[in-house]
């Protein structure tokens, strides 16, 4: 098949761009034509198979009010590409390709699968966008005035919708009125470090043999939990006071504010509270594996590829619930928490932290379902009976 992936951009690392990414490359692979048509693709973040074709639409992207202002002329710029090309089935993964998909010429023959990783938040979700920082609320406001009626056209108009949950299923159907296909993403299970690299790991940050490693990932924006994060921390350092929390990946700056603030006004030991920076792919796992827990605190997370790599390497999880309930088995591989419970969060944690059997059973449970149900050779074989469903379809 000619399969063509359609995104805003991929300019930034985040959970829609590594899935996009990794299909992308196994579906190439199996000997597929893979096309990726968006604004903006980073080469460095998103390492692309060489017989991948790539178009950068180029132009302001949809974080800059630019975009909004030139939305009529950023469509057209997509639509040059996407109806010259000769694609049997167009992918969108967000808001506007969707839209966007929509409009592309029917005379191609192409057919359209909305992925929805989730509903855009600041169009449909009013926790996210009331909690935003006052210029995004603001914002906000004046983008579902004017263009939360193309998502919603977009939605409606694809000939098939996929959802990553059935979180965001539920969200989908009540922010569309349109129900869909629940398509688990599948991650990469092979991993492996040397011992080399642990010792520059201890090294850098200062962390003796037997201390207890708390591991997170992905602050990038106000719901990630953040100030839950470490009000959890703190409970968790006063049963374990010996505790580090490593903080991985690129924050939001409001986030890396707050938490510094955070750390003063509780009185923490800065020396218990590790920024790692940004993490290349290939030292993911060994980070995971090294870590004796993986705490994720986004507040209804759509699905999150976090707890997923976390267990794959081993590593329990801690969630509040949203889409990771579809991937952590509550009890089993992990615990997941009612939304903003930060007494039993820190309860589940610690429990995992001070019961060595517990840890185990967790630790070997949460491998062998990524295993069984996640693996993504698996999952690519099963998007791809999909594919074939909607472009052999009347």
């Amino acid at each position: 098949m000619n399969i063509t992936f359609v995104a805003s951009y991929l300019s930034v690392y985040g959970g829609g761009g590594k899935f996009l990414t990794d299909y992308a490359n196994k579906l190439c692979e199996k000997g597929h034509n893979i096309t990726v048509v968006s604004q903006k693709v980073d080469k460095k973040l998103y390492k692309f198979n060489n017989k991948i074709k790539l178009f950068e639409v180029g132009g302001p992207l949809p974080s800059h009010p630019p975009f909004w202002l030139k939305f009529d002329y950023i469509v057209k710029s997509y639509l040059r590409i996407l109806n010259q090309l000769k694609s049997d089935i167009n992918i969108s993964v967000n808001f506007p390709s969707n839209y966007i998909c929509t409009k592309v010429n029917n005379r191609n023959g192409s057919k359209h699968i909305f992925f929805c990783n989730e509903p855009f938040r600041f169009f449909h979700d009013k926790k996210f966008y009331s909690n935003a920082p006052f210029f995004l609320r603001i914002a906000s406001w004046g983008l579902r005035l004017f263009y939360k009626k193309f998502d919603i056209e977009g939605t409606l108009g694809a000939d098939e919708v996929i959802y990553n949950s059935n979180f965001t299923r539920a969200r989908g159907v009540k922010c569309y009125g349109r129900d869909g296909i629940v398509h688990h993403i599948g991650i990469k299970t092979g991993n492996g470090f040397t011992d080399s690299e642990y010792l520059r790991f201890q090294q850098k940050w200062n962390i003796a043999n037997n201390i207890p490693i708390i591991f997170t990932l992905g602050l990038t924006h106000h719901l990630k939990g953040a100030k839950e994060l470490i009000y959890i921390f703190e409970k968790i350092l006063k049963e374990i006071p010996e505790a580090k929390l490593l903080i991985g990946g690129w924050l939001l700056t409001e986030n890396s504010i707050l938490i510094k603030k955070l750390i003063k006004k509780l009185d923490l030991p800065s020396e218990n509270i590790v920024f790692s920076g940004f993490i290349e792919d290939d030292l993911l796992d060994f980070f995971y594996q090294k870590a004796s827990l993986t705490l994720y605190t986004p507040i209804d997370e759509a699905y999150g590829l976090i707890p997923l790599e976390s267990m794959k390497n081993g590593t329990p999880v801690v969630a509040f619930e949203g889409g990771p309930s579809d991937t952590i088995v509550n009890g089993k591989s992990g615990y997941l928490i009612k939304n903003y419970d930060i007494n039993d969060f820190s309860i589940k944690a610690i429990r995992i932290l001070k019961n060595k059997e517990l840890y185990r059973k967790f630790s070997q449970c949460g491998n062998q379902i990524v295993k069984d149900n996640f693996n993504i050779e698996h999952t690519v074989s099963d998007l791809e009976k999909i594919l074939e469903k909607v472009v052999f379809s009347n």
